[in-house]
């Protein structure tokens, strides 16, 4: 069921960013004490991968409340079945997951050689979050279409049956009950 997929992948978003939003919270950027602190990442001439780990921790904020807005909206339209939260959450979660995924590799070639393999993992929490992020995208995309094309369909009204007592007008009058 499309719906119920879409359903748990909002959830999933929500919790999802909250994790990784406290996960890059927490992330170290220095080793040791206040005076004898030691960078993990280079000083490079790159003005574009200096400004991403400077901003890091501001990107990460700001990304992670505008996912957690639009999922929030997300369920409410899929609530309400209105396609239009679904195709904003399926375009949203595209550019949030690149975004990221460019931000970490700039971070990446920002580290010390001897902090690499902290950048390897950083790689494989992204790709595996985007891997999850992206999964059922294509079942969204299928429950919008079908809202777009005929909100009626998806909904429990839409579905039902027509009662017996609805269907009793089209009897004979010989079977009816009359008061």
């Amino acid at each position: 069921n499309t719906r119920m997929i879409a359903v748990m992948a909002g959830i999933f978003s929500i919790l999802n960013t909250i994790q990784f939003f406290i996960f890059e919270l927490n992330q170290i950027t220095h080793i040791g004490f206040s005076e004898d602190k030691y960078s993990i990442y280079l000083d490079t001439d790159s003005k574009v991968s200096s400004w991403a780990v400077v901003y890091r921790h501001d990107i990460s904020t700001g990304l992670s409340i505008i996912t957690i807005i639009v999922s929030c909206f997300f369920l409410f339209c899929l609530d309400k079945n209105m396609f239009i939260g679904l195709i904003i959450y399926t375009l949203w979660i595209i550019t949030y997951e690149l975004f990221s995924f460019t931000m970490v590799v700039l971070i990446h070639g920002a580290i010390k050689d001897q902090f690499k393999d902290l950048g390897y993992l950083y790689l494989l929490l992204q790709i595996s979050r985007m891997i999850l992020h992206f999964t059922p995208l294509p079942f969204i995309v299928r429950h919008s279409y079908m809202l777009c094309k005929d909100p009626r369909t998806v909904t429990l009204a839409g579905r039902r049956k027509c009662s017996s007592i609805s269907t009793m007008d089209s009897w004979p009058p010989l079977y009816r009950k009359t008061n």
